[in-house]
């Protein structure tokens, strides 16, 4: 399910340009709830184009036994003063859309509502069509699209002739709150901008892919190499050697005398590799550091 304006831990509502395009980034006044969650995008696009927008939509899932029912979302939208037009898209299979014509006969349900079952094609066929989704079977007359339709209007929700004039049908009743003041759009916030994909900004020359190793020590850009920021000529007037230049590239900054002969010793210690060399190295090292080599 989708609430525009609100923390998401997933995107359901598409591509970001269709995010934007549907007005999903901002609460409308509409509510609905669908069998499809595929048929959720088109419903987002056509809410928005028929009205100001989704306020908060759910879609249960086709199965045969799901785990909410139509009723349980659409009594909540109902008891809520923000939502103020009810939409339904049901289809063939299945007995829960009756649950709502006897909430709509009852005035339980007192919001107008859009309603339409999807799969009338069905009856086009000698035989009982399995559609799409596991509960999409009609098993018998009541669970057809066209009797369930025809149950929706009698009881007082607003069906279109067929799932073309859907939209039609969810404008008029927009523009007819609208119109008597039960509907107070509210003022449209600034667009958000969506930036462009960077895989087409890329093939369009737009942006290239960043660097995968930066330097941030050594710098040969212009007339003259750097360590640390020192030109490399400074390097060699005040002659501080080979320390003094490790200083500059290891710690980005020119360490005193003490430090610089120190790294020098070192270097010079581990020139050679052998095991007499490791061992008078190990022996400075651990003299400098205050500790004895057993221990």
């Amino acid at each position: 399910g989708i609430k525009p304006g609100c923390f998401r831990i997933g995107n359901t509502g598409g591509m970001l340009d269709n995010i934007v395009m549907s007005k999903l980034y901002r609460p409308g006044s509409v509510a609905y709830v669908s069998k499809s969650g595929g048929m959720s995008n088109e419903l987002n696009n056509i809410i928005c184009r028929s009205s100001d927008g989704v306020y908060e939509g759910v879609a249960i899932g086709g199965d045969r036994y799901p785990g909410s029912r139509f009723i349980d979302h659409l009594l909540r939208y109902n008891d809520n003063p923000d939502v103020k037009i009810l939409v339904l898209l049901g289809e063939v299979g299945g007995i829960d859309e009756y649950e709502i014509c006897e909430a709509l006969s009852s005035k339980r349900i007192t919001k107008p509502m859009i309603a339409w079952c999807i799969g009338t094609c069905a009856s086009i066929f000698p035989f009982e069509v399995q559609f799409g989704h596991a509960g999409a079977l009609a098993r018998g007359d009541m669970e057809t699209a066209k009797a369930k339709n025809a149950a929706l209007k009698s009881a007082g929700a607003h069906v279109p002739e067929n799932f073309f004039k859907f939209g039609d049908v969810i404008k008029e009743v927009y523009d007819t709150l609208v119109k008597d003041g039960t509907l107070v759009p509210a003022p449209e916030p600034e667009t958000p901008k969506v930036p462009m994909d960077y895989t087409w900004a890329k093939k369009l020359g737009l942006v290239r892919k960043p660097a995968n190793f930066i330097s941030s020590i050594s710098d040969d850009r212009g007339d003259e190499l750097s360590y640390g920021g020192v030109p490399i000529s400074q390097v060699f007037e005040k002659e501080i050697g080979v320390g003094g230049a490790l200083s500059l590239l290891w710690f980005r900054k020119q360490l005193p005398p003490f430090a610089t002969k120190f790294i020098e010793m070192i270097l010079t210690v581990t020139a050679d590799h052998g095991p007499a060399v490791s061992g008078a190295h190990n022996t400075i090292v651990a003299a400098r550091a205050g500790e004895d080599l057993v221990s």
